[in-house]
């Protein structure tokens, strides 16, 4: 339980920091971040395996990884910034951020404020809870309680289906969802596959997969206003994809191949 301790702590302060810090616009073109030789880039920490902090307390995983090879490939240094689910897009739209490598779905609802590169991850999303809960369909969601995370595509695909009197509970970042499961404050959590991964390393035997919500892929996001930006993100995936060292990255960090659905998809 201690990632997702040290996660919840870490994203809490940093939140705290930025409601009364200002911080200076981001760069919003290619040459803009070149010029000022670092890129700022969103990441969740609080995400293992996409993202989470070390013993030195420093960002790691698929996502912050990746962003440190694609800051290598532009010729910039890397600057962290630590996001939650519920305000990572704010943090890119009012300029804190450069570019979002953390763990956004591709949603039509989403491109109408910012864009998004090619695929670079998917993720199988569930309703898993106490496994003495018998439920197998959106149906069985009558009368229960379910968390979520704020602000996520499983928030969304949890909304779309829950019936008049289930009660949906949401929270700020994935390490309290977990933690409201694994406490007994909700019997149920829509959640993606790789955080079922961490909570069952904390509780094991405890609780079960019911249904699949949806299969969702996942893209680095930039503002509207920075098509070279993306351009540069779209090219540095399909090579990463076509050399095949995303996959690698993604077997290091997932212990799993990247999906077909995520590796075929190219714009």
């Amino acid at each position: 339980m201690t990632l997702w301790k040290n996660a919840l702590t870490f994203v809490a302060s940093v939140a705290v920091a930025a409601a009364v810090t200002v911080m200076p616009a981001s760069a919003l073109t290619l040459k803009e971040i070149k010029d000022k030789g670092t890129i700022t880039v969103g990441s969740l920490v609080d995400y293992p395996p996409f993202g989470l902090l070390d013993s030195n307390g420093q960002a790691v995983g698929y996502d912050p990884d990746l962003a440190k090879e694609f800051a290598d490939s532009i010729g910039v240094k890397l600057t962290i910034l630590p996001v939650t689910s519920a305000n990572r897009i704010q943090y890119l739209l009012s300029g804190q951020a450069d570019v979002l490598f953390a763990t956004l779905g591709i949603t039509e609802e989403r491109l109408k404020v910012v864009n998004f590169s090619v695929p670079y991850a998917g993720l199988e999303q569930f309703v898993y809870g106490d496994k003495d809960i018998a439920i197998t369909d959106k149906a069985g969601l009558a009368g229960q309680t379910i968390g979520v995370t704020r602000g996520t595509t499983q928030d969304t695909a949890v909304t779309a289906i829950a019936a008049a009197d289930t009660n949906v509970q949401r929270y700020d970042d994935d390490a309290s969802s977990a933690q409201a499961l694994i406490s007994g404050q909700v019997p149920l959590l829509g959640v993606a596959d790789i955080a079922i991964g961490q909570i069952e390393k904390t509780a094991p035997d405890r609780f079960t997969k019911k249904f699949l919500l949806r299969q969702q892929a996942q893209g680095i996001v930039v503002r509207k206003d920075s098509p070279e930006l993306l351009a540069a993100v779209n090219d540095f995936l399909n090579g990463k994809k076509k050399d095949g060292s995303l996959g690698k990255l993604h077997e290091q960090w997932m212990k799993a191949p990247l999906p077909d659905f995520i590796e075929n998809a190219e714009k």
